[in-house]
């Protein structure tokens, strides 16, 4: 019978407990007091402990925190009475969880967690010192000993992993997540909840699955990449709705309102926050509808509503204290001071604040605390008691740096700052500034595994701490410094890629002392001067640094707001983003759309309308008055490196001007773009032998088809004009271009790391500039964008040893503009090791495109710069019928200015010292250090020539003893056989020591005949003719020099004469048309 009866009693204990995990409370209360009745009767004292815990845990969910306590107590004594160690242990754990959740922490810790801990350790219950452990750990989290509760929740994995429980091991992999979550360790927060995910997968349980994609969408939260939190957050939310778990479906909502709190979108927050509290609503979960209840009074304060905001707030303290959550309580109470302070009631926001302080050092959660003291800082300055502000502030750091919370300690530090300099305490604000830019260096620092963190960190924390810094050195004269203060917020991560990539240090630091060297960058620049931009949100502020070492500052006058209201904009920064307004697509009838995005075709050409164009122009006077106009009288050399910041990128400089009548800027000076002086510094100094002298990429037109892109099926069509300029750049460069379908993804990666020069003549995408090339066809499938679209992660997986990338595409330039800098495909190619790179700021013009890289390249083969053919080649297009600045504006030249040294028309010619041996030259050493020089630095060797790709059609070596050499059965074993080896088709060699006179003619006749399209054979008779017949008469002087090889020709004058027609008709055809 009573076998019976305690089968009966476990049944209703199953139920109750089947009842509880559905959220039915109420039925879970009555089968376990049926299983409670049941133990009494029988006299079952084990099942009593057991039901009296489960009874409490029902309460405990219900909010009831009075009656799970009381059960909980039961339990308690019952096990004790009976001496069930196991039952004594757990009881403590859940009472230990019940103070935990009432903010009792440091009850919760001493009077039961501890307990329970040592008598699982007691009895060897490895599974219950496991969840103690845990639960410990969750404790002192709770207390900000941040430190004590990492410990406890390794040590509590390290069972988990021991016992092989894998659930257990899921679970702290997520607590250990959000420990790091809170200590500013976002990168190993985020490794800790990817495991959790990947176990909570592996073992099929969905609830961890849907928390761990809950807590993965706070690490993104915080960080503001509010679309990758927006994500995992759905998640978790269709996890929590398939699986019937109604209050964490309620937290997803609630998760989600944070989000669009966070971006702004307060209507589309409140709904969300308002599900969220119609589920804590339903199922009784009384703690959850105080939080939601804060959420709602936070975003009506943000909208003004400061009576909705309030009644929403006293709903919360009402719920906080009937529970007695006292953590709730103070952050209900601390967001009521800011409604009172809102409408200037000072004495309730104070009365309010001591409240909150009171509470939070009651319940011993020292972040908590610190919170409370922060605010109170801030609002005590805002009603201009600063002694007291002051002390509210440095206890808050205080507490932050003792507990290791950085980013409480960052921003304390920052309030500080920003109230000593309101008091004019200069000295003081930038002592505290230089420790709280200290304190997010450090916590950056823990995120260099992850370069988006960085740029996040950044995002969320703004560059304000680097630009008052700048601020206040400005406004003591220190203006270089201030200038390296600069440098810390701009291409932060590009730099520290390219340092990687270089192996080399990114010589920055947060430490004044190490404040040196960039002088250096601008000295290794010749006839050029540095323009550094900087903007707030009404001022510019402007450094010109000339490469002998003057540096000038000026700053504009804080514009008119009435300016900026006439252009329909708050701020400078709207300014920059609306001066490249009409350059978007261009009409059909001149382009045919280098773009992936037809909407951006759309938007451009509405764009394009006439009071579009008359609003750029007045953009652009603006931009030329606030960048230009202020240090016009400074940049008096004919190239200007400009440093952009944010928005400035999106600025056209090229087709800027002083009036409406004035020369453009490009007129004036070449323009290049670099994204910082650090990243030029590491371009400078990078090993002489990491980029590559030969050979170069061409690939234009990828055949794509019908793909895969932005979730559409897309059919991208061909690009005959692309077609087209990559055989000329291929002729050009003496190279054969990979076009249509064998310019494929696979085939321009396996080729950018070998090669000097990379050109792409493709479909762009108009958000980062990545583009579109043909997939590799395996199978029947539709590709995927991973099969065909070259994105910034593929270069950056690279190692690209490119002096210079020309990227033909539309918004090859574009990216998402941060306060990095632009994040794009240009930036990636840098980042990966390119010297350089050529991009389209927005989509090209056909024919002008095609003119200005044949004339580009034409200038660039001949040995001139890449800027100074860039510059050339804007000249002649807008002097030959292409006025129009989105005609010749769009393409920029960003990183170092290259030069190759392609030989013109296939060509070598050297005229050194040769070795009588065998024929090796010498040339000039490069003079790095004060040792005298060895064979290695400057003899040109057989080896030498025989590891680089020669295309020349003729090599000229004018040296003694250059057709000399090792005489084998091989033949003769020299430099002129070397030529051969590695490529050239004919060399012309001297068997023996020349006479210089004789040379010097012989050469002259020689190039005569060529240029005049005679063979290099004929050419060489034609030659010794005319010195045998013109005072040279003896053998010695004519005869050394030897043909060997192919008898070429070149068509030198021919061609020339054509280019030169064909542009003059060109030009009048264009000219006439306009």
């Amino acid at each position: 019978m009573v076998g019976h009866k305690r089968q009966e009693a476990m049944a209703y204990g199953r139920l109750g407990n089947v009842c509880t995990n559905l959220r039915e409370y109420q039925k879970a209360k009555e089968y376990q007091e049926k299983a409670l009745a049941v133990a009494i009767e029988i006299g079952d004292r084990k099942g009593e402990v057991a039901t009296y815990g489960n009874l409490g845990a029902v309460f405990d969910s219900l909010g009831e925190y009075q009656k799970a306590k009381e059960y909980h107590e039961k339990a308690l004594a019952v096990a004790i009475e009976t001496g069930d160690r196991r039952g004594e242990g757990t009881t403590n754990r859940n009472l230990g969880n019940l103070f935990h959740s009432l903010g009792e922490y440091q009850r919760a810790k001493e009077e039961y967690q501890e307990k329970a801990l040592a008598i699982a350790i007691e009895i060897g219950d490895r599974k219950g010192e496991e969840t103690t452990c845990g639960h410990l750990g969750t404790v002192f989290r709770s207390l900000g000993e941040y430190q004590r509760a990492k410990e406890h929740h390794e040590k509590a994995l390290a069972i988990a992993i021991e016992i092989g429980d894998r659930k257990g091991e899921g679970t702290t992999c997520g607590h250990l997540g959000i420990v790091f979550h809170s200590l500013g360790e976002y990168q190993k927060a985020k490794e800790y909840q990817e495991k959790a995910l990947a176990i909570g997968m592996e073992i099929g349980d969905r609830n961890m699955e849907g928390t761990s994609y809950g807590n993965l969408g706070a690490v993104f939260d915080c960080l503001r990449e509010y679309q990758k939190a927006q994500e995992y957050y759905e998640k978790a939310l269709a996890i929590m709705i398939e699986i019937g778990d109604g209050e964490k479906e309620g937290t997803a909502y609630v998760s989600l309102g944070a989000v669009f709190e966070s971006l702004g979108e307060y209507q589309k927050a409140k709904v969300y926050e308002e599900k969220g509290l119609a589920i804590a609503i339903k199922f009784g979960d009384r703690r959850g509808e105080g939080f939601v209840h804060l959420n709602i009074g936070k975003i009506y304060l943000k909208l003004h509503k400061n009576r909705a905001a309030k009644e929403h707030l006293d709903k919360a303290v009402s719920v906080s204290i009937t529970l007695g959550d006292r953590k709730l309580e103070v952050l209900a109470t601390v967001s009521l001071v800011a409604v009172f302070a809102s409408v200037n009631d000072s004495q309730k926001a104070k009365e309010h604040f001591e409240k909150a302080l009171t509470i939070s050092r009651e319940c011993s959660d020292r972040y908590l605390e610190a919170h409370v003291y922060l605010n109170l800082g801030r609002v005590f300055q805002s009603f201009g008691e600063c002694g007291k502000a002051a002390d509210y502030l440095e206890k808050a750091c205080s507490i932050s740096s003792h507990i290791g919370h950085k980013m409480a300690e960052f921003h304390s530090l920052l309030s500080i700052t920003v109230l000593k300099t309101s008091q004019s305490e200069t000295v003081e604000a930038m002592e505290y500034l230089l420790h709280c830019i200290g304190k997010y260096e450090q916590i950056r620092t823990l995120l260099k595994e992850n370069s988006e963190f960085q740029m996040s960190l950044l995002e969320e924390h703004d560059t304000f701490p680097y630009q008052l810094f700048t601020d206040l050195l400005c406004d003591t004269g220190k203006f270089r410094d201030a200038l390296y203060v600069e440098e810390l917020g701009r291409a932060r991560v590009l730099t520290e890629f390219m340092a990687d990539k270089y192996s080399a240090e990114s010589h920055i630091s947060a430490d004044p002392r190490s404040w040196s060297g960039i002088e250096n960058v601008v000295k290794r620049e010749s006839n050029c001067v540095f323009l550094y931009i900087s903007y707030r949100d009404r001022q510019v502020l402007l450094w010109v640094w000339k490469t002998n070492g003057d540096i000038c500052f000026r700053k504009t006058d804080e514009v008119k707001v009435e300016t900026l209201i006439a252009e329909q904009v708050c701020e400078v920064e709207g300014i920059f983003k609306k001066s490249a307004a009409c350059f978007g697509v261009l009409p059909t009838a001149n382009c045919e759309d280098r773009s992936l995005d037809d909407n951006v075709h759309e938007e451009s050409q509405a764009n394009l309308r006439g009071d579009k164009i008359k609003d750029t122009g007045r953009s652009h006077h603006l931009c030329y008055e606030w960048i230009f106009a202020p240090v016009a009288d400074l940049l008096t050399e004919p190239e200007i490196m400009i440093v952009p910041d944010r928005f400035s990128y999106r600025v056209p400089f090229a087709a800027l001007r002083d009036g409406p009548a004035g020369k453009y800027l490009s007129e004036k000076y070449r323009i290049r773009i670099v994204p910082s002086l650090t990243t030029l510094r590491l371009i400078q100094e990078c090993p002489a032998d990491y980029h590559s002298q030969t050979d170069a990429l061409v690939a234009g037109d990828p055949t794509v088809g019908k793909v895969h892109y932005n979730g559409c099926l897309t059919d991208i069509t061909p690009l005959f004009c692309a077609n087209k300029e990559a055989e000329m750049v291929g002729q050009l460069l003496g190279v054969q271009p990979l076009l249509g379908s064998r310019a494929t993804k696979h085939a321009v990666l396996q080729a950018i790391p070998s090669v000097s020069l990379v050109h792409l003549a493709a479909h762009g995408n108009a958000e980062r500039g990545e583009i579109a090339l043909s997939p590799q066809y395996t199978c029947n499938s539709t590709p995927q964008e991973e099969d065909y679209l070259l994105t910034m992660s593929d270069i950056e997986g690279v190692q690209v040893r490119a002096k210079l990338v020309v990227l033909s595409c539309c918004h090859s330039g574009r990216g998402l503009v941060k306060k990095e800098g632009v994040i794009g495909i240009a930036r990636a190619f840098l980042a990966s090791g390119a010297r350089s790179v050529l991009v389209a700021s927005w989509a090209v013009e056909d024919e002008a495109t095609s003119k200005l890289m044949k004339h580009f390249y034409k200038h660039l083969v001949r040995g001139e710069s890449a800027s100074e053919s860039l510059h050339q080649a804007v000249q002649w297009l807008r002097s030959n019928g292409f006025p129009r600045p989105f005609q010749w504006a769009p393409f920029v030249l960003m990183g170092d200015n290259v030069t190759f040294y392609f030989m013109k028309k296939g060509l070598i010619h050297l005229a050194a010292h040769g070795n009588p041996k065998r024929g090796e030259i010498a040339l000039s050493p490069e003079r790095n250090t004060g040792s005298i020089p060895q064979e290695e630095d400057y003899l040109l060797t057989m080896s030498d020539i025989e590891g680089v790709q020669v295309r020349a059609k003729l090599v000229v070596l004018s040296c003694c003893h250059s057709g000399r050499g090792l005489i084998k059965k091989e033949g003769v074993i020299g430099i002129a056989r070397a030529f051969l080896a590695s490529g050239a088709r004919s060399v012309l060699v001297a068997s023996w020591a020349v006479e210089d006179k004789a040379t010097a003619n012989l050469m002259k006749h020689f190039y005569k005949h060529l240029v005049r399209g005679e063979s290099a054979s004929e050419s060489l008779h034609q030659a010794v003719q005319w010195l045998r017949g013109n005072g040279f008469p003896k053998p010695c002087q004519w005869a050394p020099f030897v043909l060997m090889g192919d008898n070429v020709t070149f068509d030198i004058m021919k061609k020339g004469k054509e280019e030169l027609e064909e542009d003059s008709n060109e030009a009048e055809k264009k000219q006439g048309d306009n």
